[in-house]
């Protein structure tokens, strides 16, 4: 996909990802049976072309108290800003340290983009809820 036409064209997409098309997410899981739903929109912000994402995810994880796995339900969203070239991101990055945006590059691999997202929003230290947790430990 071409993300600066996807994004000024308000262009639409939807899907599943299988875990087999997550290579470094599924370093992060303890088990394959993993359903991700994801829908991409384009549009303008702020005079600037975006991609607006929304991600669905059920994953199993490790718990680092008792070891033990547990479902986790990521349900995600943010907006990318869709920069021409490096010197217009660095322009907005001057301008706003905390743009999120990725530079355009025909063909954008949307499973890695879908995966980044996860991955960047994945717990540092996978938990059990409170009285869930096998070790016994209160948080």
């Amino acid at each position: 996909m071409d993300a600066l036409r996807f994004a000024r064209s308000g262009g639409s997409l939807e899907g599943e990802l299988r875990v087999d098309e997550l290579p470094r997410l599924r370093d992060n899981l303890t088990s394959d049976d993993v359903a991700v739903q994801y829908h991409i929109a384009g549009g303008s912000e702020a005079g600037r072309p975006v991609l607006r994402l929304r991600i669905d995810a059920r994953l199993w994880l490790t718990c680092q108290r008792c070891l033990e796995k547990f479902p986790e339900r990521l349900e995600l969203s943010n907006v990318l800003s869709v920069a021409r070239d490096e010197a217009e991101l660095e322009r907005w990055e001057s301008e706003d340290p905390l743009v999120d945006a990725l530079v355009a590059e025909a063909p954008l691999d949307v499973a890695s983009l879908v995966e980044d997202e996860i991955i960047l929003s994945l717990p540092v230290s996978p938990r059990h809820e409170d009285g869930r947790c096998g070790a016994g430990f209160q948080a």
